[in-house]
């Protein structure tokens, strides 16, 4: 039986260009969580999780590559060997991401909310568990406090719940037992080699960039402390694997593969430009 590739999708860390490499190298083989299991993906994405619906069920296991918004744990879910991979960002940069793509982002809840209730940036990285509540986005819980980790984990803790260091410990136990990758959102280019590579697509690959927000949001110092407060082990998640990261992108041959991802990808996003 084949392995099934299942990419953890973490939000706002340019998941979604990887997304669509899957989708044109896998075609009707691939499968995204999000068109399966839609009001569990709008709602409580730990809530995919416990279906126990047959048909969203049998639909995931016609697969051999799936992503989308879910947490470490859909493996369970599926029939055969399954590995993962993921990507990893700075989480000052990752907040500052999804704040602004959720101001341009009209019709979802969090847009509303951040809107109507004039939310700035200072306050929305400052938001506790009564402030998500109120605002009905659940996902925020792993946005604002070590929600990466929390992913990895396959643990659904709340803003101000749960033990560091259990966080940490499991992250890294999933990883070591379940991930072929993790990368980082900062080297995208060399993750993007490695993921290529371990898909078993070798390392001359092209991407075409998806998903860049336009919107622009100022961190001051005393906003990126209270970010990097709330997030200490997604920052030292994403600090070792990014150092690892380094390490391998240093041999002669990612290097070439780099240079040709490089062109070959500006040449990709020409291409895409000038036919809209």
């Amino acid at each position: 039986m084949h392995t099934r590739h299942i990419f953890l999708h973490q939000v706002k860390t340019a998941g979604k260009t990887v997304e669509k490499f899957l989708l044109r190298k896998y075609g009707d083989q691939y499968r995204k969580t999000t068109l399966i299991f839609k009001g569990e993906s709008l709602d409580n994405i730990f809530d995919i999780l416990k279906s126990t619906e047959q048909d969203k069920i049998t639909e995931l296991n016609k697969a051999k590559a799936i992503s989308g918004h879910f947490p470490y744990g859909l493996h369970e879910m599926i029939d055969g060997p399954c590995r993962y991979f993921t990507l990893l960002r700075n989480p000052v940069s990752r907040v500052r991401s999804f704040y602004a793509y959720s101001l341009k982002n009209e019709g979802s809840k969090i847009h509303r909310y951040l809107t109507e209730n004039d939310i700035s940036f200072e306050q929305f990285v400052q938001m506790e568990k009564a402030d998500i509540e109120r605002s009905g986005v659940h996902e925020l819980n792993y946005v604002l406090e070590d929600g990466q980790a929390k992913i990895v984990a396959g643990e659904d803790i709340l803003v101000g719940e749960g033990s560091t260091q259990h966080l940490l410990q499991k992250s890294y136990d999933n990883i070591t037992k379940d991930f072929d990758f993790v990368g980082v959102t900062e080297m995208f280019d060399d993750s993007f080699i490695e993921i290529t590579k371990s898909l078993g697509f070798g390392v001359f690959n092209l991407y075409i960039t998806q998903n860049r927000s336009t919107v622009k949001v100022d961190v001051s110092d005393d906003i990126k402390n209270i970010i990097l407060q709330r997030n200490p082990v997604d920052s030292v998640l994403h600090d070792k694997y990014y150092q690892e990261l380094k390490n391998v992108s240093t041999s002669a041959g990612h290097k070439v593969a780099k240079a040709y991802l490089k062109f070959g990808t500006i040449a990709a996003d020409y291409y895409v430009k000038i036919r809209l």
